[in-house]
Order: C-alpha cells, then sequence, then structure tokens
C-alpha cells in the first residue's frame, strides 16, 4: 500500500463511527456518549407539553447537571441488569437547562433502544471500563437478548412515582413499537428512581420480532400532557452485518 492509499485509509478509519472503526472495549468516553446519544439506536426528539415560560418552575434544570452520565435502573427492574445490579442508564437525554428563560413548554428528549448490542457495549464499557470485554458479569448482561427495551431519558423531574403508578396502565395501553403489519405493546414499563436523571423503561416481548425487511420501527407512548414518538431506520441499525435491537 502507497502512502496515500495509507493515509486515505487511515483517514476513513478515523471518521467511521465508533461502533464501525474499533471494538467497544477501546471506545472512549466520546464514543460512548455518541452510542447512547446520537446514534442509530439513539434518537432525538422534541416533544411539546412541559411548563409554560411564566412558571416559576420553569427554570429549574431537567436533569441535576452535577450528575455523572448513567443512570441506574431501579434495583428490582427485570431486565438489563448487570452482576445483580441495575445497568446505567446512560447519557441523560439531552444538556441541563438552567437559564431562567429557557421555554420548557418544549423538552428535549432521547428515545433509545436499550437492548441494542452497541447500546449495552456502551454501558458496560462506561461501567467497567477496561474490563468490559473480559468481565463475566458484563458478557451475561450483553447476551441477555430476550426482550426489546426503549429508553426514554430527559423527562421532567415531576412525572414521580406517585403519579407515574396511578398511570402506568394508561402508559402501557397508549405506548406501541409499530412497523407495517406488525403492533407490540409493552409488557411492564419502569421509571428510574426519583433522585437520578428521570428515564423511563418500556419492555417489549418478542412475540413478534422485527425484521430489516420491516425498514421502520416507530416507538409512540404518551406520558401525562407528552406524546413521544419516534422512528428507527432499521437499515442503519446494523452491527456486524446483524440487525442489533
Amino acid at each position: 500500500m502507497n502512502r496515500a492509499a495509507l493515509l486515505l485509509f487511515v483517514f476513513c478509519l478515523s471518521a467511521a463511527e465508533p461502533w464501525q472503526s474499533r471494538p467497544f472495549a477501546d471506545w472512549t468516553d466520546k464514543d460512548v456518549q455518541k452510542v447512547l446519544n446520537n446514534s442509530p439506536w439513539s434518537r432525538s426528539v422534541v416533544v411539546p407539553g412541559g411548563p409554560t415560560a411564566g412558571d416559576r418552575s420553569a427554570g429549574r434544570p431537567l436533569q441535576d447537571p452535577t450528575l455523572t452520565p448513567g443512570v441506574s435502573m431501579p434495583s428490582d427492574a427485570p431486565v438489563n441488569t448487570i452482576g445483580g445490579k441495575a445497568s446505567p442508564g446512560g447519557g441523560g437525554g439531552g444538556a441541563p437547562r438552567s437559564d431562567p428563560g429557557f421555554d420548557l413548554r418544549t423538552i428535549p428528549l432521547t428515545v433509545r433502544w436499550q437492548s441494542a448490542l452497541p447500546v449495552k457495549q456502551a454501558l458496560a464499557r462506561l461501567k467497567y471500563g477496561a474490563e468490559a470485554a473480559t468481565s463475566p458479569e458484563a458478557k451475561k448482561f450483553l447476551d441477555d437478548n430476550t426482550v426489546y427495551l426503549i429508553a426514554v431519558a430527559g423527562l421532567p423531574p415531576t412525572l414521580g412515582f406517585s403519579s407515574f403508578n396511578l398511570m402506568k396502565n394508561q402508559i402501557i395501553a397508549e405506548t406501541s413499537l409499530s412497523s407495517k403489519g406488525k403492533n407490540l405493546r409493552p409488557s411492564d414499563v419502569i421509571l428510574a428512581p426519583p433522585s437520578k436523571v428521570v428515564e423511563t423503561f418500556f419492555v417489549f416481548q418478542k412475540t413478534t420480532p422485527f425484521t430489516a425487511d420491516d425498514k421502520d420501527v416507530e416507538f409512540s407512548t404518551r406520558l401525562g400532557a407528552l406524546d413521544v414518538h419516534c422512528k428507527f431506520r432499521l437499515k442503519d441499525m446494523l452491527y456486524n452485518g446483524a440487525l442489533e435491537l
């Protein structure tokens, strides 16, 4: 390989996305956040329905900026646990909003396909660091592929346990993963502890698995006054030649 071709190869490799160019154990913190917040498995959406600009609470951040990236699922969560402990959710779903003039009538959220292997690898890398590829606990976590798990991150902290539990059945009824001819309802909805960045996790059984032939899958839910819709393009969600959901 001549020098020009070698330089072109190195440039193309460096420009490739982290999940395309190097093993997950070698991902940097920046790579991890890229997978968790801005990748084919993680989409940013802006939804209406937050407090109005005149609300005194509008100046409060949607998340505590002092928190480190990543949150834990509840300790009794039935899925996505690492070594008996809840896995970090990662990402936080958007930058903290602490400007008193910021209008929370629109809310930035992150919708993440949490059960996809690249996302789980990012979570394992976040938790185990350089040992992510060799830890038996991380391997057990990565090998768990029994359900589809969708995370919605960046929700207002006012969505607390009391109101959530009252609304849970309604949320399940108004949530779906769908493509042409397929429609899944969640078997469970899990809210992260209110002391953490607010994330909600939706568990879907693989009764009708999605395939690349479905082309697009749309996640839809209603959380109180918030209508959340996010479409994923399946052709972009290939990883090592396989569809990862």
